[in-house]
């Protein structure tokens, strides 16, 4: 998954600035009705959070 996802090389370390790098700062979790989870790595603006959004982001 991190080769694939990640864009990274064998034994490359992932970084706070590799995910920056590729727009990634949250992570979207879906469960489906058939009970399956499906997950995205998502950029998430600060100033307009998707409404969904928990934690460190969502508006209070």
């Amino acid at each position: 998954m991190l080769r694939g996802v990640f864009q990274l090389q064998e034994r490359e370390v992932l970084t706070g600035q590799r995910l920056n790098e590729l727009e990634i700062n949250g992570i979207r979790l879906t469960k489906f009705k058939n009970g399956e989870i499906g997950i995205e790595f998502i950029w998430i603006d600060t100033e307009n959070p998707p409404i969904d959004a928990i934690g460190w982001v969502a508006k209070k």
